[in-house]
């Protein structure tokens, strides 16, 4: 198994803080794991609306104006010639901090004009236990909440597209636990990369499967749809899933090991697919991830 430095380990995983919270840890190797058949759209800039840690903007493609949202701010303003990569396309969305709908609007990593972000570097910290609880400390804790190093606890799931479970009936392998909901933005931008993280690996090396907070079933139901998403998901009910997971944002993804302990919860929007994320994943989990 590749092993990777404690310090790159730490900052993959370590919670950000403010509007970066929901940008991308990293975006290196953003274009190499892009599939080569990926559209590609540009345009001139129109409109930029920053909002609850999102860049919505604005292309004239000469054809039609299009929207794209990316995690984190942009330096993009009016005027400016930019492009992105189709990774998310998402019909009739509904963004609850702006208050408006979307007929067509694309989720995805970065315009392709914008500056390489800085790399985000970890505070000094001493190097025991700290990939395995930083990220558990960094929010209040929810009524009941399973902390990080304690066994999570077994309740019947409810499926949202495929059959009832318990969390029991995932141990012996190590599970990752997705907490989403319709309405945010960053959980659908993860979305595609978590996507292709199960399409690899579930099922496999490790469990992967994902918890909607959603207040109605109906609309979680249709975004599973709309998204394509093949791994298993469940519905929450009555803020049972939400408070015992700890979910007091989103997204919030948690790694269980394969005895149902938990290892790790990580707050924020993650590009899961990356290459460096995997090493990682790998090297928490025990296990070796091939990529």
């Amino acid at each position: 198994m590749k092993i990777i430095p404690l310090l790159t380990f730490i900052a993959l995983f370590l919670p950000i803080d403010g509007a970066i919270n929901t940008a991308f840890a990293s975006q290196k190797n953003t274009e190499k794991s892009l599939p080569e058949n990926t559209k590609k759209i540009s345009g001139k800039v129109t409109e930029v609306i920053l909002s609850a840690g999102f860049s919505y903007v604005q292309l004239n493609t000469g054809v039609e104006k299009i929207w794209a949202a990316r995690p984190g701010s942009t330096s993009l303003k009016e005027g400016d010639m930019t492009a992105f990569t189709a990774e998310m396309k998402m019909q009739d969305f509904h963004s609850k901090s702006l208050g408006r709908d979307f007929s067509v609007i694309y989720f995805i990593k970065r315009f392709s004009t914008e500056k390489e972000p800085p790399v985000i570097k970890p505070p000094a910290i001493a190097k025991q236990g700290v990939q395995r609880k930083s990220a558990s400390t960094i929010s209040m804790t929810t009524p009941g909440e399973v902390q990080v190093g304690e066994q999570l606890r077994d309740v019947v799931l409810d499926g949202l597209n495929g059959e009832n479970k318990k969390f029991s009936d995932f141990k012996g392998k190590p599970l990752i636990i997705n907490v989403w909901a319709s309405w945010c933005g960053p959980c659908r931008a993860e979305m595609g990369s978590l996507k292709n993280l199960a399409q690899r690996y579930n099922g496999k090396q490790f469990n992967l499967i994902g918890i909607s907070t959603d207040d109605y079933r109906n609309r979680a139901e249709a975004f599973i749809k709309q998204a394509d998403i093949q791994f298993e998901n469940f519905l929450d009910h009555k803020l049972q899933l939400e408070n015992m997971l700890g979910a007091s944002s989103l997204p919030l993804t948690i790694f269980v090991d394969k005895e149902g302990k938990v290892l790790v919860k990580v707050r924020g929007a993650r590009e899961w697919d990356n290459p460096e994320m995997i090493d990682a994943i790998g090297e928490m989990l025990g296990i070796e991830l091939n990529h």
